[in-house]
C-alpha cells in the first residue's frame, strides 16, 4: 500500500476528520496538527510507517515533526479533491470549524484579562503606571491585594451632628473612602449575597474622564479594571438582585460582551437608552454626529429577579378621553363596540415602563440639585432604577459613588445603601451633600417623595499603611535611615515596583548621593503613589499602631469576637 493511502486510512479512523461522502476534511486535520492533538498523534504513532516518517527520536523521546506533516497535507498529491471544512453555512467559525453563532462558550478576550488591576489613583489629575498581577503566576500578590482591610476614622453623621463610633449596626448606611476593588473584596466578608441592586456610573474611558491610567493598552486596562470589579459585584448581589451599569458609546459594546460572560446572556434584561440634553457650545462643534445618549445595561443575577413595573400617567388631554362612566362609577373610553378601556384611577392609566419620559430625567439648569459636579446624574434617573428593582428597606450599592446621587436618592426613598469612592472629593463633595440630605434639602426628588430630612450614615476609610511609614520617614535623620525604610518596604512587597515616581526611577543609582531632604521627598512621593492599605490579618501588628477604636470598629464590621473569629 502506498504511503499516502496509509495516511488516508489512518485519518479516516477519526470521525472528526471525515466529511460528506466519506472524504477527509484536510483543514480539520491541519488544525489538529498545529494544536498537537493527542488523538491524532496517538494514531500516527500506532502505525509504524507513519511513526517512522513523522517522528524523530531525541534522547530517547519521540518528537512529532508537525511541519513535515503539514507539508504532506498541503501537497497536491495528497487528497487533491478533498472537501474543505466549510460546507453548508456562512458565518464566523472557531478553529474546529464550529460556527460561533451556535456556541455558548464564546468570550471576549484581551491582554491582561487573567490579571488583577488595583487602580489606585485618588486624584483626577494623578497618573499611575499600573501593574497587572497575574492570577495564576502571582497568587500571593493577588491574595494580599484582595485580603479584607482594616478600617479607620469611623464616624456617624446624623441630625445631631458627627460622632466617632466603634461599631455599626446591620441597618446602617455606609460611605467608604478607599480603593473600590479593595473595598468590594472587604464588603464581601459581611454582605455577600445581600445587596438587592447595584448602580454604577464608572469612568467611560474616553481619554477625558477620571480613568487616567498610564498604559499603552488603555482599552485592555479598562476592561481588566471593570472585570475585576464586576466579578466581585456579582458575588455580592442577592439571587433576585439587579445591576445597572451606565456607559457611553465608547465602550458599550465591549462592556455588553464582558457582562454577558460574567452574568450570563440569559440574565441580560434590557439596554436602556438615556437621552442626553441637547448638545450646545463646544459639544455641538464636533465634525460628526453629536452623541445623544448614554446606555444603561441592566442585568440580573438570576431569572427570578425583583421588578416593580412603573407607570407613566396620561396627561389631562388624554384623561378627557375617558368620558364614559359605567353603572359602578368607573370611567372608561370605548375601543370597539364590544371593548372598553377602563381608567386606573390610582395610576392614571398604565402605560409601558419604557424610559420615554426623558425630559423628566434631566437635571434642570440652576436646579438646587446641581452641586457643580461634571458627571452628576439626575436624582429622578436613579429614582426610576430603584423604584423598578428595589423595595423599601432593600440594600443598594454604588461603588463608583462620585457626587453621591445614588446614596442621596436611596436615603430619601428609604433604602439602605453602601457607597464607595476613592477620589479625594468624597470629603468635599459627597459627604457634605449627604449631610444636607439629612438636614432635609429640597432638591431633586425631595418634594415628590415628601422628604423631610432625618436618618444617618456611617463614614469610614480603608486604613492606609502609609501613615506609619510616613512617621518613620519624618523621624529619619540620616541617609542610611531613609535607605533602610526604602529597602524594607521594597523587600516586604509593600510597594508596587512599577509605580515609581519618574524622579526616583531616574535617580535610583545615585539615590545615596542625594541630599537627605531630597531622598525623603522622593520616598514620600513613592509612598503616596502606592496607597498601601492595612490587611485584617496584620491588624494586631504593633508596628502598624492600629488604635483600639479602629480595631473595635473593624471587628464590629466583620462580626469578629475578641479572639478574631468571625
Amino acid at each position: 500500500m502506498k504511503f499516502l493511502e496509509v495516511l488516508e486510512g489512518v485519518l479516516k479512523q477519526d470521525d472528526r476528520f471525515v466529511g460528506e461522502d466519506d472524504r477527509i476534511l484536510k483543514a480539520k486535520v491541519y488544525d489538529a496538527c498545529m494544536r498537537m492533538d493527542g488523538l491524532l498523534l496517538g494514531r500516527l504513532m500506532d502505525n509504524e510507517t507513519l511513526k517512522s516518517h513523522f517522528f524523530v527520536e531525541v534522547n530517547g523521546v519521540l518528537v512529532f515533526d508537525k511541519m513535515k506533516f503539514a507539508w504532506v497535507l498541503e501537497s497536491r498529491e495528497f487528497l487533491p479533491d478533498s472537501y474543505t471544512m466549510f460546507k453548508n453555512k456562512i458565518g464566523l467559525a472557531d478553529s474546529e470549524g464550529k460556527l460561533i453563532s451556535q456556541q455558548s462558550d464564546v468570550t471576549l478576550v484581551w491582554p491582561y484579562k487573567d490579571c488583577v488591576l488595583e487602580g489606585g489613583q485618588t486624584k483626577e489629575d494623578q497618573k499611575r503606571n499600573e501593574i497587572f498581577y497575574n492570577e495564576t503566576l502571582a497568587p500571593d500578590e493577588v491574595n494580599r491585594l484582595l485580603y479584607p482591610k482594616v478600617f479607620t476614622n469611623a464616624k456617624r453623621y446624623s441630625k445631631n451632628g458627627v460622632e466617632d463610633i466603634t461599631e455599626i449596626d446591620d441597618a446602617d448606611n455606609l460611605i467608604i473612602k478607599g480603593n473600590n476593588l479593595l473595598a468590594l473584596a472587604s464588603l464581601l466578608r459581611r454582605y455577600e449575597g445581600e445587596v438587592k441592586c447595584i448602580y454604577i456610573d464608572p469612568p467611560y474611558n474616553t481619554g477625558n474622564d477620571s480613568f487616567g491610567y498610564n498604559d499603552s493598552f488603555n482599552q485592555s486596562t479598562w476592561l481588566t479594571f471593570m472585570k475585576n470589579r464586576i466579578l466581585l459585584a456579582h458575588d455580592i448581589l442577592n439571587e433576585d438582585g439587579s445591576i445597572y451599569v451606565q456607559i457611553d458609546n465608547n465602550m458599550a459594546a465591549y462592556l455588553k460582551v464582558l457582562m454577558d460572560e460574567i452574568f450570563g446572556k440569559n440574565n441580560f434584561q434590557s439596554e436602556i437608552i438615556w437621552v442626553l440634553k441637547g448638545a450646545s457650545g463646544y459639544k455641538s462643534l464636533v465634525n460628526n454626529y453629536v452623541r445623544g445618549h448614554d446606555t444603561i445595561l441592566f442585568y440580573t443575577k438570576s431569572p427570578m429577579f425583583t421588578y416593580n413595573k412603573q407607570y407613566l400617567p396620561y396627561n389631562e388631554a388624554q384623561l378627557k378621553r375617558f368620558s364614559s362612566v359605567d353603572k359602578d362609577g368607573r370611567r372608561y373610553k370605548t375601543i370597539t363596540s364590544t371593548r372598553r378601556l377602563y381608567l386606573d384611577e390610582a395610576k392614571g392609566v398604565p402605560l409601558t415602563d419604557v424610559w420615554d419620559d426623558i425630559a423628566s430625567f434631566q437635571t434642570i439648569v440652576n436646579s438646587p440639585e446641581l452641586i457643580g459636579f461634571s458627571t452628576q446624574k439626575p436624582e429622578r434617573l436613579i429614582q426610576r432604577i430603584l423604584s423598578c428593582s428595589t423595595n423599601e428597606g432593600d440594600l443598594v450599592l454604588d461603588f463608583c459613588l462620585g457626587s453621591g446621587t445614588t446614596a442621596a436618592v436611596a436615603h430619601k426613598m428609604g433604602r439602605q445603601y453602601i457607597g464607595v469612592e476613592q477620589m479625594d472629593y468624597i470629603n468635599t463633595v459627597t459627604v457634605p451633600r449627604l449631610q444636607k440630605v439629612i438636614e432635609g434639602e429640597q432638591g431633586g426628588i425631595s418634594k415628590e417623595v415628601n422628604w423631610q430630612g432625618g436618618g444617618s450614615f456611617v463614614y469610614f476609610e480603608l486604613m492606609e499603611q502609609n501613615e506609619t511609614i510616613v512617621s518613620e520617614l519624618q523621624a529619619a535623620d540620616t541617609s542610611e535611615a531613609v535607605q533602610a525604610i526604602l529597602n524594607r518596604i521594597t523587600d516586604d512587597g509593600l510597594i508596587i515596583p512599577s509605580v515609581l515616581p519618574d524622579d526616583l526611577r531616574s535617580h535610583m543609582d545615585e539615590f545615596a548621593e542625594l541630599p537627605l531632604e531630597q531622598q525623603k521627598k522622593l520616598v514620600m512621593e513613592l509612598i503616596d503613589k502606592n496607597k498601601l492599605y492595612v490587611n485584617l490579618c496584620d491588624m494586631d501588628d504593633e508596628e502598624l499602631a492600629v488604635s483600639d477604636a479602629d480595631k473595635a470598629f473593624t471587628r464590629s464590621f466583620y462580626r469578629m469576637d475578641e479572639r478574631g473569629d468571625m
